[in-house]
């Protein structure tokens, strides 16, 4: 498909990157006002002047995508809707995606995307639903990836992992230990304060957490004292979202919010922790519009002994760095519009880069009969260290992948990798060359 996309506000580079990956063609419409794009260079785009630039031609395409702030982009909506061109609409302001969801046909949009609003309630959904612990969940395969800082456990400190009889129903897929990302086997030790990220069924990831992690003290009534650090929207968005929930909310900042108290930010964040209760919490959300500023912030709030900290990223490109170093949620707004967008472009392609916070790839493809992988074990493939099936879907029935099973045509699999094992995905899209030879001399 050929995507345009029209601005450069946050998520557009990710969103961008992500398409041409996976094979489909983008071109992006950026005005001329000034600014520096070389974060772009490596993309088509055209520079406009204005609106009117735009009905100068006629524009081909499959789909427009609006990641622009200028209130002239509404404009632009109509018109493509004219052009019976699938219009996609990224709302940054708070309140703004609410609105434009009720006037969708006044404006010409398909789909609404509202920002802060994602962001908001991934970052309930971490402290709440999935207790502190991160997870990422792969509704079509019925299965969730979870990331948990095992710190001094003694059920697991110090054992081989063969010998853990939690990864019976869990696959341990990698562990983080010292800034570094290791892919173990059966007879890795696990250390304290690895971080490990396991993937199972859902009940078995509920079964985990009742049997081996301590419960945090929420529920779904909006019980709970969360401390915000930022001023940016997003901070904003969570704030709101978190109060509306009958939450309790301080915010550390320079502009009044509705939480009961507003702490100036005129001190060292480490100071401003210093001066709290911070027992009294029970999260801590750095979401200021400075990444930097909130990797620190969310460390300070780690060395201040705040158990339950979520991390918020404007750009997604920091978060492979934040993840060999940070414990608890980290969080993209750019992510988390960028993976619904996707969605609502393809519906389920025959292969897919599931967009995810961490060191790790994550691919959803449906095999193909004449794959070279199809109808061989998962121990025949021989697949490189750093590579990894975690899931099968066939016909419905979500089944953990072991060394035994064979891989069957229009099973659709969840693979796991790092990007240096990146050359295995052949084995899963290349045709076998029997197959192949079978063609090329028909021709």
């Amino acid at each position: 498909m050929h995507i345009t996309i029209i601005g450069t506000e946050p998520g557009s580079r990710l969103l961008a990157q992500t398409l041409e990956r996976e094979g489909h063609e983008v071109e992006f419409r950026i005005q001329r006002d000034g600014g520096r794009h070389e974060e772009y260079r490596e993309f088509f785009a055209e520079f406009f002047d204005d609106v009117r630039d735009f009905y100068k031609e006629e524009l081909k395409t499959d789909a427009v995508v609006f990641c622009d702030r200028n209130p002239a982009a509404l404009v632009l909506t109509a018109y493509f809707a004219q052009l019976n061109v699938p219009v996609h609409f990224v709302a940054y302001d708070p309140g703004l995606g609410e609105a434009l969801e009720r006037e969708k046909e006044r404006f010409g949009i398909d789909y609404v995307y509202d920002y802060g609003k994602y962001l908001a309630e991934r970052v309930h959904r971490f402290f709440y639903a999935e207790e502190g612990m991160q997870t990422e969940v792969f509704e079509n395969f019925g299965f969730a990836l979870v990331k948990w800082d095992i710190g001094d456990h003694p059920g697991f400190v110090g054992r081989r992992v063969r010998d853990i009889g939690p990864f019976e129903d869990l696959v341990l897929v990698v562990i983080r230990r010292d800034g570094q990302i290791m892919v173990p086997d059966g007879n890795t030790v696990l250390e304290a304060n690895d971080v490990l990220r396991m993937i199972g069924s859902m009940e078995a990831i509920r079964r985990f957490r009742r049997r081996h992690v301590r419960i945090l003290p929420f529920d779904e009534e909006g019980k709970g004292k969360f401390l915000i650090y930022g001023d940016s929207r997003g901070a904003a968005s969570i704030e709101s979202y978190l109060s509306d929930l009958n939450a309790d909310t301080v915010t550390i900042g320079n502009i009044k919010r509705r939480g009961n108290v507003t702490i100036p930010k005129n001190k060292p964040i480490t100071e401003i922790l210093d001066n709290l209760d911070v027992d009294s919490f029970d999260g801590f959300i750095a979401a200021s519009s400075s990444d930097a500023n909130n990797f620190l912030a969310a460390t300070a709030a780690r060395n201040a002994n705040m158990e339950h900290v979520a991390l918020c990223l404007r750009d997604e490109r920091f978060m492979r760095i934040v993840d060999v170093s940070h414990n608890g949620g980290i969080f993209s707004g750019e992510l988390l519009a960028s993976q619904k967008i996707k969605h609502n472009l393809f519906g389920q392609p025959d292969i897919s880069l599931h967009l995810f916070a961490g060191n790790l790839d994550i691919y959803e493809i449906a095999l193909k009969e004449d794959a070279f992988a199809c109808g061989k074990t998962i121990e025949e493939l021989n697949l490189s260290e750093g590579f990894l099936i975690g899931g099968i879907d066939r016909k419905g029935e979500s089944i953990l992948a072991k060394g035994k099973t064979i891989l069957k045509a229009e099973d659709r699999l969840l693979l796991f990798l790092l990007p240096e094992s990146a050359g295995d995905l052949n084995l899963f899209v290349r045709r076998k060359p029997k197959r192949f030879l079978t063609e090329l001399f028909s021709l």
